[in-house]
């Protein structure tokens, strides 16, 4: 039998803890990029309901179907808890664990709901930030990209331009010299 050492014992140990952590934390980050990405969709289609005349207790139902595919569950959620007699108000506090990318639109259906706001120049408004905030995370990812690069720069295509490009020339230039 092979004795493994106690540092290498203990590296494996660490490291079979921590997958777990990185594997949520890259899900939770990449969940929450979905997110972002697709709330002014779901901004939209709750504008298009109210549009079409629906009110503020009807557009959830409406739009559950439809919705992009992160918000899916939150909504049947909602509904969930508006047929079981919550107050619509009140059932979209389920909205609150979808994060920071979804506030503005709860808060204005939760305004219409409790205080009867009107709800399309509210979801106008959110609509349109939605839409600038996107563009705001679409830049800042655009600004990270080239460190993101850097290291397949680095690994990768410098080392093929030296194979390709310098050691034909160094050989060349080695056999012409005289000893």
């Amino acid at each position: 039998m092979i004795f493994v050492g106690p540092a290498l014992g203990s590296a494996l140990a660490i490291g079979a803890t921590l997958v777990p952590v990185v594997r949520h934390r890259s899900e939770s980050i990449a969940t929450d990029g979905a997110r972002r990405q697709s709330i002014p969709e779901l901004v939209d289609l709750f504008r298009l309901a109210v549009g079409a005349g629906l009110s503020v207790h009807q557009v959830v139902g409406v739009v559950e179907p439809h919705a992009p595919a992160v918000f899916a569950s939150t909504l049947a959620e909602v509904r969930r808890r508006v047929s079981l007699g919550q107050r619509l108000g009140d059932a979209l506090d389920a909205f609150d664990e979808l994060g920071e990318p979804a506030r503005p639109l709860a808060s204005a259906l939760r305004a219409a709901a409790f205080d009867g706001v009107a709800l399309g120049p509210a979801l106008e408004r959110v609509a349109t930030d939605a839409r600038l905030q996107r563009r705001r995370w679409a830049e800042i990812n655009a600004r990270k990209l080239p460190v993101q690069l850097l290291f397949p720069l680095v690994t990768c295509i410098l080392p093929a331009f030296g194979l390709l490009a310098i050691v034909p020339l160094v050989a060349g230039s080695l056999s012409s010299l005289q000893w």
